[in-house]
């Protein structure tokens, strides 16, 4: 069987081609995934500062209040 001169450069670019496709479909699915994990772990993050900030904050009018009432 004889292969056409130039027939193998032509099939090793479309391989070479659908390969580096195939790179970027699998970096462009891992990005995905790494946002969401960073959308995610922020989300969670700003969740956990509000509760903690919510009871510093509630502690700190209580101590406030109990002075203030200590003084009266």
């Amino acid at each position: 069987m004889k292969v056409a001169p130039g027939a193998l450069d032509i099939a090793a670019r479309e391989r070479d081609e659908l390969w580096r496709l195939s790179v970027a479909r699998d970096q462009q699915r891992k990005r995905q995934e790494l946002n969401a994990l960073r959308l995610s772990y922020h989300r969670g993050q700003a969740k956990r500062l509000r509760l903690t900030m919510t009871d510093l904050i509630t502690h700190h009018e209580r101590a406030a209040e109990k002075l203030l009432e200590g003084e009266a």
